[in-house]
């Protein structure tokens, strides 16, 4: 699969008799990553999704057994090239670990489906943002309120937010 150089995007959603992905890995040329639902999302975050230089846009769901994302203590970091992230159906989802000091071309942030999300990073987002969007998730969006929640000082600089 490494050897696919022009291969642009990948999504693979719902294949549960995928539980390895291969040796070398996914191209690093890739551009848009989706991985939704599968049995190899843990193994890929160890793999390492910093190789992909080149990724603009990464979706990742259905990742039950992660508290805090990027997973920090398997060295997991984001490629700085990302411009659009979106996790959902993260049941046990906590908290969302430093995204602001690297992800400085992130300008959209998804999340929705993570019902325990209740921390963003303690740096804040990045200030590259431009659109927010939250979903079924109720303890951040409790923290996220205009008027009175404790993180509105880290959304009011996002001109789109979306908040349901």
């Amino acid at each position: 699969m490494h050897n696919v150089t022009s291969l642009q995007g990948l999504e693979l959603e719902n294949c549960p008799s995928i539980v390895t992905f291969p040796e070398d890995g996914f191209p690093s040329n890739l551009s848009s990553l989706e991985i939704r639902d599968m049995k190899i999302s843990m193994p890929l975050f160890k793999w390492g999704l910093q190789r992909f230089t080149s990724i603009r846009k990464l979706k990742v769901g259905g990742c039950s057994d992660v508290v805090l994302f990027p997973q920090l203590e398997i060295g997991m970091t984001l490629p700085a090239s990302l411009t659009s992230r979106c996790l959902s159906k993260f049941p046990n989802l906590e908290r969302l670990s430093s995204i602001a000091e690297n992800l400085t071309s992130l300008e959209r942030l998804s999340l929705s489906d993570c019902p325990k999300l209740k921390y963003f990073p303690e740096k804040g987002l990045p200030t590259s943002l431009l659109k927010l969007k939250v979903y079924r998730c109720p303890l951040i969006k409790e923290r996220c309120r205009m008027n009175e929640g404790q993180y509105r000082h880290f959304i009011v600089h996002i001109p789109c937010i979306s908040i349901i």
